[in-house]
């Protein structure tokens, strides 16, 4: 028996069982992340209206499938048809268009020639001015409004932008500085082990396992370590939880909360 089973079954937490395999988890949302990312297919979210079909939608908002949508088929004006016939305006050929866009005007081989359809770019036109790349010193023409937009300097690529950051933004300089590295001490990885195992080294988020995730996951301090004097006060086993790296990820930035079930 699993650590997650003995504890549901020790209080009486209700599961979530997944279809496919059979594994047990604590949460809706951790069940539909592991059939997701371990059977490669997403579970149903929606129940469709007309038919009662369940079926996915990634936007979660869809009330019909698709062979019920009332605004699907010859309901839709891009229904293929609903498409009318007129003459092209440049060249007299005749061509299909829908009536739900713009009025039928140029064929596709008068816009694809594009001459003399469309009006001039301003984009394209105009004085420029030659700068360098502040990581490789490659010379760039850009507009002169630019030279007020880009505090930082003109780089050629995001390759260029990504090492000049990695050399300049950083320690203090870096907007996340919270004034260097902590020094976590030798207790830090016998808790980090043993909070591992009281979670059968799974994320008490989703509910993804080491096996899937082909490595340990991490291990999250609930009370960062910074706010205590002493970081070896912040390594408890009250204080610590095993999170996969995703959920770690969105926990630290704040996107999600660990709920008081998944502590346990």
């Amino acid at each position: 028996m699993s650590v997650l089973e003995f504890i549901c079954d020790e209080e009486a937490i209700p599961v979530m069982e997944c279809p496919t395999c059979g594994k047990t988890l604590l949460t809706e949302h951790g069940m539909r992340q592991h059939h997701t990312k371990v059977h490669g297919e997403p579970l149903p979210n929606r129940t469709c209206r007309g038919c009662g079909l369940e079926f996915y939608d990634p936007k979660a908002r869809r009330t019909f499938c698709a062979d019920c949508n009332p605004n699907a088929g010859k309901h839709n004006g891009n229904w293929s048809d609903a498409m009318e016939t007129t003459s092209c305006e440049r060249c007299g050929e005749e061509f299909d268009y829908y009536p739900s866009n713009k009025d039928g005007k140029y064929c596709s081989s008068c816009i694809d020639a594009a001459d003399g359809l469309l009006p001039e770019n301003p984009a394209t036109n105009g004085d420029r001015v030659t700068v360098h790349c502040r990581a490789c010193d490659a010379t760039l023409e850009v507009r002169p409004a630019r030279l007020e937009e880009q505090t930082r300097g003109f780089f050629c690529t995001l390759e260029c932008y990504g090492a000049w950051l990695s050399e300049n933004v950083v320690g203090s300089d870096h907007h996340q500085w919270e004034g260097g590295p902590i020094t976590y001490g030798q207790r830090w990885w016998r808790i980090r082990r043993q909070a591992l195992e009281r979670d059968g080294y799974e994320c008490q988020h989703c509910g993804v396992d080491a096996d899937e995730l082909g490595q340990n996951p991490d291990v999250h301090h609930r009370q960062p370590v910074r706010s205590f004097d002493q970081p070896e006060a912040a390594h408890t086993m009250d204080n610590v939880i095993t999170l996969c790296r995703s959920c770690h990820r969105r926990v630290e930035e704040g996107t999600i909360a660990v709920s008081a079930r998944d502590e346990r």
